[in-house]
């Protein structure tokens, strides 16, 4: 039965949960735990609060699950439960922060970097990776979310939209901005390591 359900779509699943099938709701906690704990720990950046977070979600979906009335989109939904649980966290631990960023961005040379130059090894190395991962953690929250959904997870801008509760020029927007701040600063990395590497 369980190697059944992993050929099964999301909404067949889903389907099967609601009437009690104890088997496909095991597929589905197996095909999004570790994306629910991945989320909830950029959020977070907390180990043991992802974990718990990961169980609430779960909790929530098998309580909950009945009021899905359109199962195509139980993923959405799924990281919108997600969301609410990691910010609500957040909210009672005082570390939720609302923070803007400069419009200015848009008009900024600093951002602009030609990496062409750069071999690929450079651009794959663990320390550009690290760059990386720093970088999208400095980002203001939801804009954090908006880059991590988009350019992470792979989803559309009307899913993430959804799932932030945003409009979807709001998620365009956030986007935007935050790709922007993530282009400066590993412009600014690998602009330093070619002034390095010249001066050598």
């Amino acid at each position: 039965m369980s190697k059944e359900n992993k050929d099964l779509s999301d909404e067949i699943l889903v389907g099967r949960i609601k009437k009690g099938d104890r088997d496909a709701l095991e597929e589905i906690v197996k095909r999004y735990s570790q994306k629910i704990y991945n989320l909830a720990l950029h959020v977070t950046r907390d180990a043991a609060a992802a974990e718990e977070i990961m169980q609430e979600v779960f909790l929530t979906i098998l309580s909950k699950i009945h009021a899905l009335t359109h199962d195509a989109y139980f993923s959405t939904w799924l990281y919108r439960v997600a969301m609410n649980a990691a910010y609500g966290y957040l909210r009672k631990e005082r570390k939720y922060t609302e923070q803007t960023v400069s419009e200015d961005l848009e008009n900024e040379t600093a951002a602009e970097y030609d990496w062409s130059s750069l071999s690929d090894d450079i651009l794959v190395s663990e320390e550009s990776k690290d760059i990386l991962r720093t970088s999208i953690d400095s980002l203001p929250d939801t804009m954090r979310m908006v880059v991590i959904l988009k350019d992470v997870e792979g989803f559309k801008n009307e899913e993430i939209s959804q799932a932030l509760d945003l409009s979807v020029p709001a998620v365009k927007s956030r986007l935007h901005r935050g790709r922007l701040i993530l282009r400066r600063a590993l412009g600014d990395y690998f602009r330093r390591y070619s002034y390095s590497g010249a001066e050598e």
